[in-house]
């Protein structure tokens, strides 16, 4: 009988410390990065993160919208045509003038254009008057150069506006052309100049 109670007793011993072994291993376990995410490094319970937590690229800015006219270039000049309906390309460039180029006084470039508007007038003569509109004009650019204080035409592009004739719109130029060439104008205390242009706009009786 004693024999006995010392192996029933000798057996709890054992189950004890097995016990004890198995408890000891499972709190040894390190956490998985499920519970580290969840506990955080402070112990406080965080919010897992999502993908909507993650940063954003700005929306790209919008596409430009393509503005109404159709665009062409006169050499290394793109230009855009915004008038209504089917109009011909313009062949007259703008005239800018770089912040730095030469300027000609007012007075210089009134004086040859006023020529060029006297003989305009008088091409426009033949012009019928049922192909005039209400605002016939010629508009164009004109072409000097500065010679021993001589300022003189070296070449001019001009177009019609508001005139119904195509044959007429064209003589009118062509008349203006010929009878301006080489038109002259006194240019005292002026450099020689190579090339220098001055934008022109006569409304046409």
């Amino acid at each position: 009988m004693k024999a006995t109670l010392i192996a029933i007793a000798s057996l709890l011993v054992v189950a004890g410390v097995a016990l004890v072994l198995l408890m000891s291993s499972t709190d040894a376990t390190p956490p998985t990065p499920r519970a580290r995410s969840a506990a955080g490094s402070a112990g406080v319970a965080v919010a897992p993160t999502t993908s909507t937590d993650r940063p954003s690229l700005p929306a790209p800015p919008p596409s430009l919208v393509a503005t109404s006219g159709s665009g062409y270039a006169i050499g290394d000049t793109k230009l855009r045509d915004h008038r209504s309906g089917s109009n011909a390309p313009r062949d007259i460039p703008p005239n800018p003038h770089p912040a730095n180029a030469r300027d000609l006084p007012s007075e210089l470039t009134h004086a040859i254009s006023q020529q060029v508007k006297n003989q305009i007038y008088a091409c426009a003569a033949a012009v019928p008057k049922d192909a005039k509109g209400d605002k016939p004009k010629v508009i164009g650019q004109l072409n000097v150069a500065i010679k021993d204080h001589m300022l003189a035409i070296t070449g001019m592009a001009l177009e019609t506006r508001d005139i119904s004739d195509p044959a007429a719109a064209t003589a009118l130029t062509q008349c203006a052309q010929e009878k301006t060439a080489g038109f002259t104008s006194p240019a005292k205390d002026q450099a020689d100049l190579a090339d220098y242009n001055i934008q022109v706009n006569f409304a046409i009786p």
